[in-house]
C-alpha cells in the first residue's frame, strides 16, 4: 500500500512533493560526494601503502642480505691468520703430537671466532683431511666422511666463490641438530692459488633474520614471510595465513604488488628477491585493516551527511511552510472559486515576489469574473425577456390576424361569394386563407422574400374582397431581390397596420404601394398608405417606442399596449435583434394624408456579416 502511494507522487500536494524529493536529493548527493571521495580517497591510499610497504621489504631486503654478506666476510677468515694458513696447509701425516697440536691450534681459532658477538652464528665446520668443528651447543661430530656426499660441498669442491646453503637441519653432528642455513666456501692454499686444501662451512640459525623481519609490522590481519625457491618457509610472523599460496598467485602474475582476494578476504601483496640468495621476501597486508581509518571517516562522513540531511529537511520544511503558505492559500480559495464562491479574496499584501503577484492577480482575475458573471447574468435576462417579449408579440400579431371578426368576415365573404356563384374566387381566398394560416410555423424562422411577397398577396386579396374594392394594393420589388433570406412576417404587420388604421376608418379609396430601393449598400422596403395618418402626438409616441426597442435599451419592459403600434415595434425589434442597431423601421404620417413606414436592410453585398442574437 506504501509502495502504491508512493508510485502515485503525481497525486502528493506540492509541499510533499519538494520535501521528499528535496531530502532525497540532498542525500543522494552528500551520499554520492562521500562515497566517491571514500572510494578515491583508498585508492590514493592503497597504491601510497603498497609503494610504502615495496619499499619497507626491499630495505628488510637489503638488511637481510647485508647480513649474509657477514657470514660472508666471516668464511673468509682464515686467510688473515697466517699460523692457520700454514697448519692448514701442512699435510695430515705427521706424528699423533702434531696431529693434536695441529686440531688445538685450528679448533681454538675456531671457538675464538664463535666468540664473535653475533648469536646467530650457531656452529663453523672446516673439512680437510679431517673435520674441525667449534659451536655453542656442545654435541658430537660425526667425523665419516657422510660429507661427501652432500651438494654444498661437491659444489664448493668444484668452484670458487660462496655458496648458500637453504633452510636445513644441522648436517655433521650425531646428535639432532638445529634449524640452521649455511655459507660455505671453499679454502685455497695461499702459496698456490690452485690447490684446494679444503671447505670452511658457517652454520647460522634465524635470530639475526628474525631480528630485522619483526623490526617490519604488517598488522594484526597481515603478515611477513621469507620463502626460498623450494617454497619452503624461512620466516613466518603468523600461521594464521596461507603464504605460500598467496606468493603463488603473485608469482604466477610476475607482478611485484596485486590486490587478491583468499577467503573472502582483501589482501595487498608485495614481494621482492634477495640478491644473494634464492630466498624471497612476501609482505600481506589486509585491506580491510589497511582501510580501517578510511572506513571511520566513511561511516563518519555518512554521519554527517544524515545530521546535515535532518538539518536541512527541516530548514526545508520550515522555509516550504513560510513560502508556500501563501501559495497554499490561493489554491484552497481557487478550490472556493470553483464551488461557486465569488467573494473570496487573497488576504496578503502584494509583494514584490512572484507569489505577492500571483495573489493580486488572483484578486483581480475573481473580481473581473465576477463583474463577467454579473454583466453575463444581465445580459442573458434581458436577452431572455427580449426574445421573450419578441415571441409574444409575434403571438400576439398572429392572434391579430386570426381574430374572430377577421376569420369571421373572411368566412362569410367566402360563403356569400359561393352563394352568387363565384365558386373559383371562392376558392381562390380559401387558398390564400390556408397559407396565412400556414403561416403561424414560420414566425421565428428566415423565409426567401418571394414567400413572404406570397403571403403578404394572399392577406391583402382578402382584405381588398372584404371592404368590396375600397382598398387597392400595389407591390413593386426588384425581382433581383426575391431569393434572398428575410424574417418572416417582415411586412404583414406593417400591412395590417395600415389596413386597419388606414382603410377601415377612411370611407375613401385607400390605396396602398410597397416598394423597394438598394443605395449606398442599403436596402430600403418602402410601405405607403393613404390612410387617415396619425396625429403630431402619436408618431412621437410610436416613433419613442421604435427607438426604446433597440439592442442598447433592452431592459425588460413590455412593449406598447395595442393601437399604439405593437406591430411595428415588433418588426423593428426583430429587425435589429438580427442586424443590428443601424438598421430598423422609420415612420413618418401626417393627418389626413397617410403614413409611410421605411424598413432599412444591409444590402445584399453585406449579407455575410449579418447579425443574429
Amino acid at each position: 500500500m506504501d509502495m502504491l502511494r508512493f508510485k502515485n507522487y503525481r497525486d502528493w500536494r506540492l509541499k510533499q512533493k519538494l520535501l521528499v524529493f528535496s531530502s532525497i536529493f540532498i542525500l543522494s548527493s552528500l551520499f554520492l560526494v562521500t562515497t566517491i571521495s571514500y572510494m578515491k580517497y583508498t585508492k590514493d591510499f592503497e597504491a601510497q601503502s603498497s609503494s610504502k610497504v615495496q619499499q619497507i621489504i626491499e630495505q628488510v631486503s637489503f638488511n637481510i642480505d647485508s647480513y649474509l654478506d657477514d657470514l660472508d666476510r666471516l668464511s673468509l677468515a682464515p686467510y688473515l691468520n697466517d699460523n692457520i694458513m700454514e697448519a692448514l696447509e701442512e699435510k695430515g701425516n705427521g706424528s699423533a703430537l702434531e696431529q693434536l697440536q695441529k686440531r688445538r691450534l685450528i679448533e681454538g681459532y675456531l671457538d675464538e671466532m664463535m666468540i664473535y658477538p653475533r648469536q646467530d652464528i650457531n656452529r663453523v665446520f672446516m673439512i680437510m683431511d679431517e673435520i674441525y668443528s667449534s659451536g655453542r651447543i656442545q654435541v658430537s661430530v660425526d667425523d665419516t666422511e657422510i660429507y661427501k656426499q652432500f651438494g654444498w660441498y661437491r659444489q664448493a669442491m668444484s668452484m670458487q666463490g660462496t655458496i648458500f646453503v637453504p633452510a636445513h637441519m644441522q648436517q655433521m653432528v650425531n646428535d639432532k641438530g638445529l634449524k640452521v642455513f649455511s655459507i660455505v666456501r671453499q679454502i685455497r692454499s695461499t702459496r698456490n692459488s690452485e690447490q684446494v686444501l679444503g671447505v670452511i662451512k658457517v652454520d647460522a640459525n634465524f635470530n639475526g633474520i628474525e631480528t630485522i623481519c619483526r623490526k617490519v609490522n604488517m598488522g594484526k590481519a597481515g603478515g611477513l614471510f621469507i620463502i626460498d625457491n623450494k617454497q619452503n618457509l624461512i620466516y613466518e610472523s603468523t600461521t594464521q595465513l596461507d603464504a605460500v599460496q598467496l606468493f603463488n598467485q603473485i608469482q604466477q602474475s610476475g607482478l611485484s604488488s596485486m590486490k587478491v582476494t583468499s577467503n573472502g578476504q582483501p589482501y595487498l601483496l608485495n614481494t621482492t628477491q634477495l640478491p644473494r640468495s634464492s630466498w624471497s621476501i612476501l609482505a600481506i597486508n589486509s585491506l580491510t585493516e589497511l582501510n580501517a581509518g578510511a572506513a571511520e571517516t566513511r561511516n563518519f562522513g555518512f554521519s554527517i551527511a544524515i545530521l546535515c540531511a535532518v538539518i536541512a529537511s527541516i530548514l526545508l520544511f520550515w522555509s516550504l511552510n513560510r513560502f508556500l503558505t501563501p501559495l497554499l492559500t490561493i489554491v484552497r480559495l481557487m478550490k472556493e472559486v470553483e464551488r461557486g464562491d465569488l467573494s473570496v479574496r487573497f488576504p496578503g499584501k502584494r509583494g514584490g515576489d512572484e507569489i505577492g503577484y500571483l495573489g493580486s492577480s488572483f484578486n483581480a482575475l475573481v473580481t473581473r469574473i465576477a463583474v463577467m458573471l454579473e454583466e453575463n447574468t444581465q445580459l442573458v435576462k434581458q436577452v431572455y425577456e427580449t426574445e421573450l417579449l419578441q415571441k409574444e408579440a409575434q403571438v400576439q400579431a398572429l392572434h391579430n390576424q386570426i381574430k374572430p371578426h377577421f376569420m369571421f368576415n373572411t368566412l362569410n365573404m367566402i360563403a356569400m361569394q359561393m352563394k352568387v356563384g363565384k365558386q373559383e374566387k371562392a376558392i381562390d381566398h380559401i387558398y390564400k386563407l390556408s397559407s396565412i394560416l400556414r403561416s403561424m410555423t414560420l414566425f421565428d424562422k428566415d423565409i426567401t422574400l418571394s414567400r413572404e411577397i406570397e403571403l403578404l398577396n394572399a392577406y391583402l386579396t382578402i382584405q381588398s374582397s372584404r371592404y368590396d374594392g375600397r382598398l387597392h394594393y400595389s407591390i413593386d420589388i426588384a425581382p433581383a431581390l426575391f431569393h434572398m433570406m428575410v424574417p418572416a412576417l417582415l411586412f404583414q404587420p406593417i400591412v395590417e397596420n395600415a389596413v386597419i388604421h388606414g382603410c377601415e376608418s377612411k370611407r375613401d379609396h385607400t390605396m396602398l404601394r410597397i416598394t423597394s430601393e438598394e443605395k449606398d449598400a442599403l436596402l430600403f422596403f418602402v410601405i405607403e398608405d393613404t390612410g387617415v395618418g396619425m396625429e403630431h402626438e402619436t408618431l412621437e409616441r410610436l416613433r419613442n417606442h421604435l427607438e426604446t426597442s433597440g439592442l442598447s435599451s433592452l431592459d425588460g419592459q413590455p412593449p406598447a399596449k395595442q393601437g399604439t403600434g405593437i406591430g411595428l415595434v415588433n418588426v423593428n425589434k426583430r429587425i435589429k435583434l438580427k442586424y443590428g442597431n443601424d438598421y430598423g423601421l422609420a415612420v413618418d404620417s401626417a393627418p389626413d394624408k397617410g403614413t409611410i413606414v421605411t424598413i432599412t436592410l444591409p444590402g445584399t453585398d453585406k449579407k455575410g456579416r449579418e447579425q443574429d442574437v
